[in-house]
This record gives structure tokens, sequence and C-alpha cells, in this order.
């Protein structure tokens, strides 16, 4: 019986040593993780079958709360890094929208009013459902001249590929804050990184370059003056 109760006795003191662990900070978890690869490296011939499957339990829950620190940093700094220029795209979409539906309300039967003002909901919602992990590509950006035309192309990619994101999940409803909530005030949730691609930008997108440039690119809007009200 006391057999068992050291087993379990060890078997606690490792969870405890695994939670403080875990509550450290990333250094002290990426200095526990190279010590438990090192001992399975150099020792896992001759430890017990039992003790190799629990360090590599736990260096498998030490990766995986590694990456969470590390995605919570970056999600941490882009949201200090992009706060401000979020805050005035979302302000300027609003009001774009506003402008529109004004517009809109007085004519329904115009076609191409009632593409703008769809075209001003998608903006709204790409700025509010912009992933937190990923650098904000601005829908708005200040027009001056750039040293690196192929960074310009391959971001304007980029921002036409979330902008049809947007749209398509502002069509099947499954945006995580939907048009009508953010017109409420709602943003995305703590625990919700907003939009994800499915591939990233490569060169294989250099020949759709053409045909999407411009295609989805959002009008610059009346009175560029009051954007910074």
């Amino acid at each position: 019986m006391a057999k068992i109760q050291g087993k379990r006795s060890n078997a606690l003191g490792s969870s405890l040593e695994m939670s403080q662990i875990m509550d450290a900070g990333a250094n002290k978890i990426k200095r526990r993780i190279r010590d438990l690869e090192r001992l399975l490296r150099k020792k896992k011939d001759i430890l017990p079958s039992t003790v190799i499957i629990e360090k590599e339990r736990n260096l498998q829950a030490l990766r995986l709360e590694l990456q969470n620190n590390e995605l919570k940093n970056k999600i941490k700094a882009n949201a200090k890094k992009y706060h401000m220029v979020r805050f005035f795209e979302k302000k300027k979409a609003l009001r774009k929208y506003n402008k529109l539906l004004k517009k809109s309300n007085e004519s329904t039967v115009d076609k191409d009013l009632q593409d703008k003002l769809r075209a001003a909901k998608i903006e709204l919602c790409y700025v509010i459902n912009f992933p937190k992990t990923e650098k904000y590509i601005a829908l708005y950006p200040k027009d001056v001249p750039s040293t690196d035309p192929k960074g310009v192309e391959l971001t304007n990619i980029k921002r036409d590929q979330f902008l049809n994101l947007v749209a398509e999940r502002m069509d099947t409803k499954t945006l995580d804050v939907s048009f009508e909530e953010i017109l409420m005030g709602k943003k995305l949730d703590d625990d919700s990184i907003g939009l994800t691609l499915s591939h990233k930008v490569d060169h294989s997108d250099e020949s759709h370059a053409s045909s999407t440039k411009g295609a989805n690119k959002p009008e610059q809007v009346e009175e560029e003056d009051d954007f910074f009200e």
C-alpha cells in the first residue's frame, strides 16, 4: 500500500512541478523543454517505460504551452502596435457606411450605390475581424512612394484575400463578429484570434495579382482631412 501511495505522491509532485513551470513564463518553459529533450536523448535506453511516457507527455504539454505563450505575446504586441490605426480605420469605415446608407435610403434602385454599400459593410467587418496574430494590413494606406513595389503588390494581394474571405463569411453569417454586432459596438472576444487564411501569399499568387488588383480595393472616402478627428 505504501508503494502505491509513493507513486501517487511522485505523480502529484510531477504535476505540481509542471504547473509551476507553465506559470513561470516562456524562458523557463524553453529551459525545461531542453532539459527533457536532453534526458530522453541520453537516457532513453535506461529509463523505465513509465518514466519515458511521463516525460514525453510532459514534453508535448510544454511545447504546446510554449506555442500558446508565444501566440499570446504576439497578439499582445500586435494589439499595442496597431491599436490606433485600427481605431481610425473603424471610424473611417463606419463614416463611409453611414454616408452611403443615407444615400441608399434616398435611392434604393441604384445598383452601383448598393454595391458600394455592401463594400462598406465588408470593410467594416474586415477591420474588426482581422486576425490578431497577423500584421494589420491597412484598408486606407497613405499614398506614399514605395521602395519595394513587389512587397506592395503582395500586400495588396493579401488584403484582397482577406476582403474576399470577409465577404464570404459575411454572406454565410460565420464571422466571429457580424456586421450587426459591430454596429452595436462588439469586438472580437479575448479567446478569438479572428480570421485565418487557408494559405499564405506566395509567388503562385503573382499571376493572380493583375486580376485582383483594384477589384476589391477600398474606395477613398470623401473629406479625407477629418480622418483624424
